[in-house]
């Protein structure tokens, strides 16, 4: 008989700062948690972004297997975009192995599909009576407050507002995990907390800095996160019990448009009022998803395409990489090619070394990291390079956070390696496809699991 598993999602939450947190006493009940397992950094998947993390903790796998490159995907073979749903995952999710799950809130879960327990939709969830399986909780969460996610509003008008509101919904949700996990005699639950990302986007500055007078009030928030999680290890008894965040966080003093620059540079012929991508030129080389996926203007992938030697189409990819780099912005907001100034990009990553597996023909051709303090942004239809934004945080690769119960590992983990040892952890084999491993270390047996060295 297998074990039981609980995994808590704290979406954009870094190991580091957890463990600042719980080290500075805003974290009691997650500091007591710490020591009975190894707080490690995760790494995301590219791009960093919660659609594309979250499908590869649903599946073990990466994009090129799953599919999600982004919030927004292109149709194959067109310019249309689309945002892809939980139908779109081209990978089983962790949940087909094992018998009665709860799983709340985890992104790219939408429509809520059948499953064998309770599902409620994460964001993007445009219709609630569509977020919800089976479809009778719908109405019964609804009547509850439950929110599918924060109304942001107006952050930087009424701060205090809007952090009234997360205090809100994150309590709706603490009600509705109760509420679900209660429901079912579950073997694997997973609940995830996406406030946190919210605040961090639009308050990471008032977070980071103690004299910022929204600073104490963002810890309260956190002191509820807390107990959010205390409540949730409760639930988990003595099954395995995993954090595990999609991504870490770090400061957006500069939004960089990736499409801005290559219409400048001659290589988008696309103007800035156009309603989509569908009205690109033929005279395009190159364009942009968010968050700085690029793409050739290849023939062989689009109908206005360039027709690209193999000869030309590297070329045009170093060339590429090369001016990427070599952009600088100044202090007063000008950018440039080399000198002196914030560097945009820390590397330009090649689709072809970065990607494989059965949805290769939709990845990115490059993908533009961003450099420290910097958020690339995709869309089309800003006309400058740059633009104030009322973000002031945005996502970090290598700084996500895995803790599991136990776990004496050491060194980094993977995003596709937390299903296999969610599973591995309750005794169970991976999935057929799945890409990542378990990576605990030298953890005793738990509740039906394996022992490992």
């Amino acid at each position: 008989m297998s074990g039981t598993a609980m995994v808590v999602g704290l979406d954009g939450v870094p190991h580091w700062l957890l463990r600042k947190l719980a080290d500075d006493g805003v974290l009691p009940e997650t500091a007591a948690l710490l020591p009975q397992g190894t707080l490690r950094p995760l790494s995301a998947p590219v791009p960093d972004i919660s659609s594309t993390s979250w499908a590869s903790f649903l599946t073990g796998t990466d994009p090129g297997t799953h599919g999600v490159y982004g919030f927004i995907d292109l149709v194959p073979g067109e310019y249309r975009t689309y945002f892809p749903q939980f139908p779109d995952l081209r990978a089983e999710p962790l949940w087909h192995a094992v018998d009665r799950s709860v799983v709340v809130n985890v992104p790219g879960t939408y429509p809520a599909p059948r499953m064998d327990g309770l599902l409620v939709s994460g964001f993007v969830a445009p219709d609630f009576g569509r977020a919800v399986y089976p479809p009778e909780w719908g109405d019964r969460l609804r009547s509850r407050g439950y929110e599918l996610d924060v109304e942001v509003g107006d952050v930087a008008a009424d701060p205090f507002g809007f952090l009234d509101r997360v205090d809100a919904v994150l309590s709706a949700r603490r009600a509705a995990f109760r509420e679900l996990l209660g429901a079912v005699d579950w073997r694997l639950a997973v609940c995830v907390i996406t406030e946190t990302d919210r605040v961090h986007h639009f308050l990471w500055r008032d977070l980071m800095d103690p004299a910022s007078p929204l600073h104490q009030r963002i810890l309260e928030f956190y002191t509820r996160v807390d107990a959010a999680v205390a409540e949730l290890a409760e639930r988990a008894g003595d099954g395995a019990l995993m954090i595990v965040s999609d991504h870490g966080f770090g400061p957006a003093g500069t939004q960089f448009y990736l499409n801005s620059w290559l219409r400048e540079a001659g290589y988008l012929a696309l103007p800035a009022d156009a309603a989509s991508l569908e009205d690109l030129d033929a005279g395009t080389a190159a364009f942009a998803l968010d968050p700085g996926r690029l793409y050739l203007n290849d023939a062989s992938r689009y109908p206005r395409g360039r027709s690209l030697s193999a000869g030309e189409r590297r070329n045009l990819l170093d060339e590429l990489t090369a001016r990427v780099l070599a952009l600088r912005v100044g202090e007063d907001g000008t950018v440039t090619e080399g000198g002196p100034g914030l560097p945009v990009a820390e590397e330009v990553l090649d689709g072809v070394e970065l990607y494989s597996g059965p949805c290769v023909a939709a990845a990115p051709d490059l993908v533009v990291m961003p450099a420290a303090d910097v958020q690339i942004r995709g869309a089309w239809n800003q006309p400058g390079l740059t633009a104030a934004s009322p973000l002031t945080g945005t996502h970090t690769r290598t700084d996500a956070t895995f803790w599991c119960r136990g776990d004496q590992g050491e060194g980094g983990v993977h995003m596709r390696d937390v299903a296999p040892t969610v599973l591995a952890s309750m005794g169970l084999d991976p999935l057929p496809g799945m890409e990542g491993t378990d990576v605990r270390g030298r953890i005793p047996a738990l509740d039906g699991g394996r022992s490992h060295d």
